[in-house]
């Protein structure tokens, strides 16, 4: 009998490869408070890429992603409507209410899914009584309802009535592409009506640290500000990235690799 013992208790345990490490000792690096990471840059280029975005933004963590999210689209007394099993209400501090001045509106959803007819009773009527709701935040794969998968139509239709209502769109995408290679969908197609997405490096890519915000151009450099207020900003950032094979991890989600 094997004495080897596998962790199984998250995929936040794995371990960057022997290729990881030797990339993150050969990196170029700069200071990415500067905006001068030529590592950092290309990675979150190529992360924009394949979300068929304007840019990308490096966090050290998806905590901070989803909060920095959040802040650039959620003014402080405002409401964010998400499932009441989800992340960003249960594991992230309460973040959004104790830095971000929002409140979660939270609502219990059949393996946390949400749909557009659960959300749209809970959308706050103009008033100047009640706090406003500002934005949305569907969180796909659902980690808490054991990684179920948001079917794109559920998402698109959420985004398309929520804009119609002036309201905004995140996804925690921390396992994004675990989703995308369940359905067998492009990553870029599946979230493209998303005001916002977040996704992990440090999940199931088993990259040592970091997450990702991809958006708009204006977006991220909201985001950039907000991070670097959190504390956030890393100076030579590219020694702690690795260069990560999504296409061979997850075959079919992309046709190249991120570095």
């Amino acid at each position: 009998m094997s004495d080897k013992v596998i962790d199984l208790r998250s995929d936040t345990v794995t371990k960057p490869s022997a290729a990881m490490r030797r990339a993150m000792a050969e990196a170029e690096v700069g200071d990415d408070v500067y905006v001068e990471d030529p590592t950092v840059n290309r990675l979150q280029a190529r992360a924009a890429e394949i979300f068929g975005r304007e840019a990308g933004l490096f966090v050290p963590s998806g905590s901070m992603g989803n909060l920095a999210c959040i802040m650039a689209q959620a003014s402080r007394g405002q409401e964010v409507i998400c499932e009441a099993a989800g992340h960003i209400y249960n594991y992230e501090m309460a973040s959004m209410s104790a830095l971000g001045g929002v409140l979660p509106r939270v609502l219990p959803a059949t393996d946390g899914i949400l749909t557009w007819d659960a959300i749209a009773p809970a959308i706050r009527e103009r008033s100047y009584a009640r706090s406003q709701t500002a934005l949305v935040a569907l969180e796909n794969t659902h980690n808490m309802a054991g990684g179920t998968v948001y079917p794109t139509r559920v998402a698109h239709e959420i985004c398309d009535r929520a804009h119609e209502a002036g309201l905004r769109v995140h996804l925690d995408g921390a396992r994004v592409f675990n989703a995308a290679a369940y359905l067998g969908e492009n990553v870029a197609a599946m979230t493209e009506k998303f005001d916002s997405i977040q996704f992990c490096f440090s999940k199931g890519l088993g990259a040592p640290v970091g997450s990702m915000i991809v958006g708009s151009k204006d977006f991220v450099e909201r985001c950039r500000v907000i991070r670097k207020m959190l504390g956030g900003g890393m100076r030579q950032l590219g020694r702690n990235s690795s260069r990560v094979y999504i296409d061979d991890l997850f075959p079919g989600v992309s046709n190249m690799a991120v570095f």
